[in-house]
């Protein structure tokens, strides 16, 4: 199936109104701080299906949410899986949500009288269930046996069980495959359809699958259309259908468009698709299914183990490896001798590949799992700037070390970026915490305070730097630009300023002053403009045009002073935004520079220089973070319109320092 262009679509502009979902189910984890219904947060007496029973695993924010969705889960047999499996069954796809959410699709299914004739297609649904559960296509990936299609089989079996026991039934029976095959084609769906439902925070929170008008868009890894959620109450304005299937492509029932399911859902997030880059009349609407900001070899390997197909968007199919994969995947050989391999070298970089992400993950378990902030970034700084040694053995059977190191680029060092921004900011907190008067913990922590700045900064800026070649990537970076502003000015309106100079004080900087910048309009397109843009294409490309021009000139101000004294990765890095150093690097330099710009103020044994330089310090990181946050909700706007949370959450910030009211 595909979904095409009705008319011609400037950029940032929604394709859809909100599409209900046709059913929906939270994550187990949340299960009992969200409502089982519209999966808004529970207020503090929640109600329950038979209230007041504890004892229930669904929970309801409001009367009206239990009387709506409490029928659908006792018909459903999801309240008897719950019994009978009170403990999520997988680890990995297909998890007990998936499952449960299958449960409440066949029910609807049948409620509506859908036809379980083809397994293949249900209500005009793909569902791959020869693919997913034959294993028919073996041929990309012949080590596929990573249980997938035994925990279909297993999953469906137990959903069978659930409705066994809904109906009365003996469910101490060995069922056949046919017995089950409904369950099983209808997981299959759910798996091949499903998308990950998050909240205003950005946090996932359970998965649904959509009206047909989302499920029928196709996958690309570049693509020009990106879906948020709302709820009934921030929808906004109700718009027509601006897409539609292809003209020779019909739903099941006949007809070209419509639902599978009438009267879907009442309750529950709804999603709207959004443009993210001008789409002509007729041209196909594309989203993506996986991380943009993957190397071809991943996102392939992904959506073949999630949805068994192989991409061939023009960013896959490309003859020569696009700019934006040959970055993410590069890797920097440094003695020249063995950057040459003749056969094999695919082979190596792909074991180089796992090397490095086992050092990744092993850093981010030590920060998220065990909270060992230090650690994580101790050993983060090593995957940065050490040179890496990996044994090649040649085709004429010799072994060579083979030293390495991650371009800038690196989808891993992208990661590494991400994490190091948030290792180290609470790494501070951290600090703080053990004697907020300790001069050492104070300077150490306001150390930590600049590096996730600058690591912020940085992440932003690098993705910059590839969203110049892939514009899909308009996406992440709204949320990067807009940490990379929060950051800053975090840093900005730190107490621990004053600790600094000794026995002198920082005065309390007014920033009214220095609020407006005269050499873009940014403030006052967030001001007037931003909901009511006439011309969006040319609005969107004159306003990165402009961010850039002013972030280009404030950023070597500051970055000596953010990354502060001593070694580590951020000393390799010349600046952060402008990245044309990187077109002098050849593969057997060690270091991305000797030395980074100083910026206008040094650190000296006595503490820092004159407080006059940190004042203008301040007003330049205060300037840099105001900019990195209009401009990261100018994008929002574009990625999910005016009302995004993300949007909200800098008019707030703004707000609190006078700025949109000066």
């Amino acid at each position: 199936m595909e979904i095409r262009a009705n008319e011609e679509i400037p950029i940032g502009q929604d394709l859809t109104p909100p599409i209900p979902p046709l059913s929906l189910s939270l994550h187990h984890s949340i299960l009992l701080s969200h409502c089982s219904s519209c999966f808004s947060p529970l207020p503090p007496s929640p109600f329950y299906p038979t209230y007041p029973n504890p004892d229930h695993f669904v929970r309801y924010c409001s009367l009206q949410c239990s009387s709506l969705d409490s029928p659908l889960h006792f018909s459903s047999s999801e309240f008897h899986f719950f019994h009978l499996f009170p403990q999520p069954l997988y680890t990995t796809s297909p998890t007990s949500t998936d499952l449960r959410l299958s449960l409440r699709l066949i029910h609807r299914f049948q409620e509506a009288n859908v036809s379980f004739s083809n397994l293949e297609r249900i209500g005009g649904l793909m569902t791959n269930f020869k693919k997913l559960t034959l294993l028919e296509e073996q041929q990309y990936y012949n080590d596929d046996d990573d249980g997938l299609s035994g925990r279909i089989r297993d999953g469906a079996k137990a959903m069978a069980v659930a409705r066994r026991m809904r109906d009365g039934l003996d469910t101490n029976v060995e069922l056949s495959a046919a017995e089950y095959a409904v369950e099983a084609a209808v997981l299959c769906l759910v798996l091949t359809n499903s998308v990950e439902v998050h909240d205003k925070d950005g946090r996932s929170i359970g998965v649904g699958v959509y009206d047909l008008a989302f499920s029928y868009v196709n996958h690309s890894c570049s693509p020009n259309a990106s879906y948020r959620f709302c709820t009934a109450f921030d929808c906004g304005g109700e718009l027509e259908f601006r897409i539609c299937p292809a003209p020779s492509e019909t739903c099941a029932s006949g007809t070209e468009s419509g639902s599978i399911i009438n009267g879907s859902e009442a309750c529950g997030p709804r999603i709207v698709l959004r443009s993210i880059k001008a789409i002509q009349k007729s041209e196909e609407v594309l989203i993506t299914y996986t991380d943009l900001l993957q190397p071809k070899v991943m996102r392939q390997s992904e959506l073949w183990s999630k949805y068994r197909f192989s991409c061939c968007c023009k960013r896959c199919k490309a003859m020569a490896t696009s700019y934006i994969d040959h970055c993410l995947q590069e890797i920097l050989i440094l003695n020249l001798d063995c950057s040459n391999m003749a056969s094999g070298d695919h082979f190596y970089r792909d074991r180089l590949m796992e090397k490095l992400a086992d050092c990744l993950d092993d850093a981010i378990s030590d920060f998220l799992s065990f909270s060992n902030p230090k650690c994580c970034c101790e050993k983060l700084e090593i995957l940065l700037t050490q040179d890496h040694v990996d044994v090649v053995l040649t085709p004429n059977g010799e072994n060579l070390h083979r030293l390495f190191r991650l371009h800038p680029l690196h989808h891993v060092s992208l990661q590494a970026y991400m994490t190091l921004a948030s290792a180290y900011k609470v790494y501070e907190s951290d600090l703080l915490a053990l004697d907020p008067e300790c001069d050492k913990h104070q300077n150490d922590a306001f150390r930590m305070s600049r590096k996730s700045a600058a690591y912020s900064l940085l992440l932003a800026g690098a993705t910059h730097h590839l969203f110049e070649s892939e514009s899909s990537l308009v996406v992440p970076l709204s949320n990067f630009w807009t940490t990379a502003g929060e950051t800053l000015l975090s840093l900005v309106k730190s107490s621990i300023w004053n600790s600094f100079p000794k026995g002198r004080h920082i005065e309390e900087i007014s920033f009214w002053s220095c609020q407006i910048c005269g050499k873009c309009t940014l403030l006052d397109r967030i001001r007037v403009t931003f909901t009511n843009i006439h011309d969006r294409n040319a609005e969107f490309a004159e306003v990165t045009s402009q961010f850039l021009n002013c972030v280009t000139n404030i950023t070597p101000k500051i970055w000596g002073f953010i990354i502060a004294e001593g070694g580590g990765y951020l000393k390799e890095v010349v600046d952060p935004i402008n990245l044309r150093w990187l077109e002098s690097r050849t593969p057997s330099v060690t270091h991305f520079a000797t030395h980074a710009t100083s910026g206008n103020a040094k650190e000296t044994d006595s503490g820092f220089a004159a407080v006059q330089c940190h004042r203008e310090m301040k007003v330049n990181l205060f300037q840099l973070s105001i900019h990195c946050l209009l401009y990261g909700a100018f994008l929002s706007t574009i990625c999910f319109g005016p009302r995004s949370p993300l949007m909200s959450k800098v008019e707030n910030l703004l707000s609190d320092e006078g700025i949109l009211n000066s």
